[in-house]
């Protein structure tokens, strides 16, 4: 899996600016990010992560665990003994609030279990560790991130004199088939990945996903 400064590098290649005299490494690092959300949007990351709680309650914060849409919750869950058939619960999500609709109320020192989407990740990139994207997929983040660093480019520079020669027309003109190319891209992922659902078992859901996912940009 690549790391934030090996997906640079291709990047500035893509975009023959190695020595990053056109763009900043910040706005290749936007232009990653924002191909990062998109791509997250068509093939999230698939996660589960246990929360403790610190209160009693029927109210729970699930911050830490940076959902995008929540599959199903089991509760109360215990490592050393998880119960079968799991106890799915029937909930409601209104930000990063959890709130558990059946069942006893929660106590302090219980544990929620929760499977869920996120956006995927890449080791360096906003404090993170890990590269989640498959392998075979961050090609596409390159192609996605150079169309929109171009665009970027394209409309910042209307009206601007520069040194590169480039006009906002020339980046504009090379953005519009990269990102045609990485829609279509996206497309295909979304239907590997439908693929793969429609022969798996699905795990037991109540309750209502988020509506909207804010992107971070």
């Amino acid at each position: 899996m690549s790391t934030l400064a090996e997906l640079r590098d291709l990047l500035e290649t893509d975009l023959d600016d190695a020595g990053n005299a056109t763009w900043s490494t910040d706005e290749i690092d936007r232009g990653i990010q924002r191909a990062l959300n998109e791509y997250s949007g068509s093939n999230p990351q698939e996660s589960v992560d246990t929360v403790e709680l610190s209160s009693d309650g029927r109210e729970i914060d699930i911050s830490s665990a940076s959902v995008m849409r929540l599959d199903s919750v089991w509760f109360p869950y215990d490592a050393s003994d998880p119960a079968h058939p799991p106890n799915w619960v029937r909930w409601s999500l209104w930000g990063d609030t959890l709130y558990i609709i059946s069942g006893d109320e929660p106590a302090s020192g219980e544990v929620v279990r929760l499977f869920y989407q996120a956006l995927h990740t890449i080791d360096g990139l906003n404090g993170e560790s890990s590269t989640t994207v498959p392998a075979g997929d961050e090609e596409i983040l390159v192609l996605g991130a150079g169309a929109h660093c171009a665009l970027q480019k394209g409309r910042s520079a209307i009206g601007e004199a520069g040194v590169s020669g480039e006009t906002p027309e020339h980046w504009l003109r090379w953005a519009a088939p990269r990102m045609d190319a990485f829609n279509e891209a996206l497309r295909r992922v979304r239907q590997r990945e439908l693929l793969k659902l429609d022969k798996r078992v699905p795990l037991f859901r109540e309750g209502w996903e988020r509506d909207s996912v804010d992107d971070g940009i």
